[in-house]
């Protein structure tokens, strides 16, 4: 009896402009090709051999694969069934992020890289945000452009301190501004007068926190007064720009340390539990 097949590649819905996703699920299958745009795929289980630049490498989870246009990639064997994310980047788009570090253009990128550093925690987190209908734009727009910083390098000049204060303040204020509606990583470049990877790097210097997680926080702040008015915790996860009740729950227990329903009882001095006689 023959082994049933693996399911189709799976092509995620598009959430950023020149980059396409896909996924494969359990594969067994020995894949091959010529690129023709950048990528960078994570496996989350299994592990295969393929042939690249003349000689065999091996993948498995905890690792990024890089491809370069131009490049033929052949599969050798599958170790184990595969459950891998690719995506793809548009030349245009990693040629401008490369101008953009004072490079004149891309480096070479090595095949395989080497284990478990914040290059490969920008991968995984980048790749799971994608799966994420939550996800809203400026957190992929960041962490796609912290990701090209990482595989690019390249050097951003430093600003004088009172320069990059006044650009991260200007930045602070769109997103004061737009709670709800959030902003584009490049409205706040843009504001900020800064290109966008010196902006991350700039407001995380100045507030600690990358500018989603600032606008995340300013959200959760909001849903607190909504819940202290009585506004229902579903009613407030959309009122605050977030995707639905369950993302809030999470952003609200990792920063106020308690539950949207809990803080709601508490505010407003009510509770479930059984009272006293």
């Amino acid at each position: 009896m023959r082994p049933p097949e693996p399911p189709a590649p799976q092509l995620l819905p598009p959430r950023l402009p020149g980059v396409e996703v896909v996924r494969v699920t359990r594969d067994t299958r020995l894949w091959s090709g010529v690129s023709t745009r950048y990528g960078v795929a994570v496996v989350e289980a299994g592990a295969f051999d393929f042939w690249y630049r003349g000689r065999a490498w091996t993948l498995s989870p905890g690792r990024l694969k890089l491809k370069e246009p131009g490049e033929v990639h052949r599969d050798l064997r599958v170790h184990a069934p595969v459950t891998c994310q690719s995506l793809s980047l548009d030349v245009p788009l990693v040629q401008r992020a490369a101008r953009e570090l004072g490079l004149v253009a891309p480096p070479p990128l090595r095949p395989v890289t080497d284990g478990q550093g914040r290059m490969e925690r920008l991968g995984h987190a980048l790749h799971t945000a994608l799966r994420d209908p939550g996800a809203d734009t400026l957190a992929l727009q960041s962490l796609l452009t912290e990701l090209l910083a990482q595989l690019l390098g390249g050097a951003i000049a430093d600003e004088g301190p009172m320069r990059a204060r006044r650009a991260a303040l200007r930045a602070r204020d769109v997103l004061h501004a737009s709670v709800e509606q959030g902003a584009s990583l490049e409205a706040l470049a843009t504001a900020a007068g800064l290109g966008r990877f010196h902006l991350l790097r700039t407001f995380r210097r100045e507030f600690g926190l990358t500018p989603h997680a600032y606008l995340t926080h300013l959200r959760v702040a909001r849903a607190r007064e909504l819940l202290a008015c009585g506004v229902s915790a579903a009613r407030a996860a959309l009122d605050v720009g977030l995707y639905d009740q369950s993302q809030l729950h999470r952003h609200f227990v990792r920063i106020v340390g308690v539950s949207p329903g809990a803080y709601a009882r508490a505010v407003r001095g009510t509770s479930t539990s059984p009272k006293r006689a």
